[in-house]
């Protein structure tokens, strides 16, 4: 079986971790030994000379108001690259300019094309700038671009530009240029450009898992040809600085619908894609995306330290493997491909030296969703029960083993959300024959931290409370309502508020969240970032599910599902922020779609 008919170039997608990220991997097999501590440090590294180069090829000006007076002269266009904004909300704006120069800046289709069109600048908006053009936090998202006419006058914009594709990138400037689009083909440059035939060589070896051979060719592409813009693109790659190995740049076959410039940045056009249009891309995209290890590590969350990121690297893995096992599922018969991916991605979440334990920050993220992927493949594959079982009572072990004194748990800090998470995954694990010894005194302790964070409104505070009176507002709690009282309800429904009535406290709130969906750090007083988006999406689909039939739920689920169809970007794969990134978003969407389309 084709997941994508006449697939170009699929995505392939790996985090190649710069070394001293490799090296706190590496710390990782030491998970066990006495000594070593937790660290909250975020190792970042820099660029090499070759690699900084990456994105130079564009005739960049720096200087906004001289650019407007060449314009004149010359009567081009000037187009203005922004990689932010003032006062901007984006923790990653070094990596996201990365991503851009190393990404379109560095196809020699797009340096070509500007240079010609246009007056180039790269420069950030200050606040001049920004109050001319109207250049807001959660308005304009970086990164993103503004054509300018020779008049002074604005021509055209784009924002939230999160996936990198040829054709799509170039589309709406050709557009504005008017023009013949010089990338419809896909392609980043010419063809016949040896340097190009090296990249392409390289990405469809990453394709194919073969991650040593790929190396190889783009270190060949950086010494043979250390002139061209392509050779400092490879090195941004290879130096894990890059997007494509972090999934943001796709060469897949699009519709021709779904390259028309979009208001909102890169989301799909409505209709381009049916639900199972974005159940085959979606597929295809994750199971390019794994690497050979059988993990999937395009991810960057380290906001609880570069140590962490082997645990988060887990939790996106089992995410994945949830979405695969949906899509596995929905198939009239076993596709060998999709098979090997799942028999990898198990032994990726079950080996035990792919986790940090010393890590404290994002440890219980490992373990929540390595029981919910083993939980649900019993539940769907019954006869591998005693393959997968020991594993599960591993991760149920450690949840238990990880709650805190007080009967909350913790990622970062000790919060009502991750406690609602343990407890929702206790119950489903205990759902197919697989529970703790003490998980009824966990359980308990658990909902009895729960009910300490809920305000008389039904808001949950965003830390936990552990005496007085909770605080909490319901327009930050769009995802934390329902998860709280999905986890209440399947234990204590006495206790609990009414699945009904958080679901529409989250529908009610939700325009807090919205916003917040590309950036990467938290962008209100109601702690919103991108990193939570398809988190509540998730928490809210399954507290819909969990309602008593009812008209209500039907109008629930009608309205959870058209939100869905409506967030997948313009390649058929879903977004979250560039931290926690593309993979974890689309398995998260699948795992959603998955969920609704159960509702009898």
């Amino acid at each position: 079986m084709r997941f994508l008919p006449k697939i170009l170039l699929p995505v392939a997608a790996i985090a190649l971790l710069a070394s001293a990220t490799v090296d706190a991997h590496a710390a990782t097999q030491e998970g066990a030994a006495p000594g070593l501590k937790n660290s909250g440090k975020k190792i970042r590294a820099t660029p090499s000379e070759l690699a900084a180069k990456a994105g130079a090829g564009v005739q960049w000006r720096t200087d906004l108001a001289a650019a407007l007076v060449e314009s004149k002269e010359s009567g081009k266009a000037v187009f203005w690259y922004v990689p932010t904004i003032r006062r901007s909300f984006m923790d990653r704006k070094t990596e996201v300019d990365r991503y851009m120069m190393a990404g379109p800046f560095s196809w020699p289709r797009t340096i070509a094309f500007l240079n010609e069109h246009f007056v180039p600048v790269r420069m950030a908006a200050g606040k001049d700038d920004c109050a001319a053009f109207g250049l807001k936090p959660l308005v304009f998202v970086e990164p993103g671009w503004l054509v300018i006419g020779s008049d002074g006058k604005e021509l055209g914009r784009e924002h939230q530009i999160t996936t990198f594709h040829p054709a799509r990138f170039l589309a709406p400037l050709a557009q504005l240029a008017g023009v013949d689009h010089p990338a419809a083909d896909g392609w980043p440059g010419d063809r016949e450009d040896p340097a190009v035939k090296l990249w392409v060589a390289g990405v469809e070896h990453w394709h194919q898992q073969r991650d040593a051979v790929a190396r190889g060719v783009w270190e060949k592409l950086t010494k043979d040809h250390p002139e061209h813009p392509m050779a400092a693109k490879a090195a941004m790659e290879l130096e894990g600085h890059g997007p494509f190995v972090h999934a943001f740049e796709t060469y897949a076959e699009l519709p021709a619908k779904a390259t028309t410039p979009m208001a909102e940045g890169t989301i799909a056009p409505a209709g381009v894609y049916s639900e199972e249009d974005l159940w085959a891309r979606g597929a295809e995209f994750l199971m390019a995306s794994q690497r050979a290890n059988g993990g999937w590590q395009d991810s960057t969350y380290d906001f609880g330290g570069t140590d962490g990121l082997p645990n988060v690297f887990v939790a996106v893995s089992s995410i994945s493997t949830i979405a695969l096992l949906e899509y596995a599922a929905r198939l009239e018969s076993p596709d060998p491909a999709l098979e090997r991916t799942l028999g990898n991605a198990l032994s990726y979440i079950t080996e035990e030296a792919n986790l940090n334990r010393a890590d404290t920050d994002e440890q219980f993220w490992a373990h929540v969703y390595r029981a919910r992927a083993l939980t649900r493949w019993i539940e769907l594959r019954p006869g591998d029960v005693a393959r997968v079982e020991p594993a599960l009572q591993l991760s149920v072990n450690d949840l238990v083993r990880t709650q805190g004194k007080g009967g909350a748990w913790a990622h970062e800090y000790s919060n009502p959300f991750v406690t609602s998470d343990a407890l929702i995954a206790l119950s489903a694990a205990k759902g197919v024959g697989t529970f703790p010894d003490t998980g009824e005194d966990s359980v308990e302790r658990g909902i009895d931290s729960l009910i300490l964070c809920r305000t008389d409104e039904g808001a949950y505070s965003y830390g936990q409370t552990r005496r007085g009176k909770a605080r909490g507002r319901v327009q930050g709690s769009v995802g934390r309502t329902p998860r709280g009282e999905l986890a209440i309800s399947l234990w204590s429904p006495e206790k609990s508020i009414g699945l009904e009535r958080a679901v529409a406290l989250s529908f009610d709130n939700e325009q807090y969240l919205l916003p917040a969906r590309k950036y990467d750090d938290h962008t209100s007083s109601y702690s919103y970032g991108g990193f939570f988006f398809f988190y509540d999406m998730l928490a809210r689909t399954e507290a819909i599910v969990a309602m008593a039939k009812s008209d209500t739920r039907d109008k629930a689920v009608e309205r959870q599902h058209a939100q869905l169809m409506g967030l997948p970007e313009f390649d058929g794969v879903f977004m979250d922020s560039h931290e926690v990134g593309r993979c974890y978003g689309t398995g998260m969407a699948l795992w959603c779609l998955a969920a609704l389309s159960k509702v009898d």
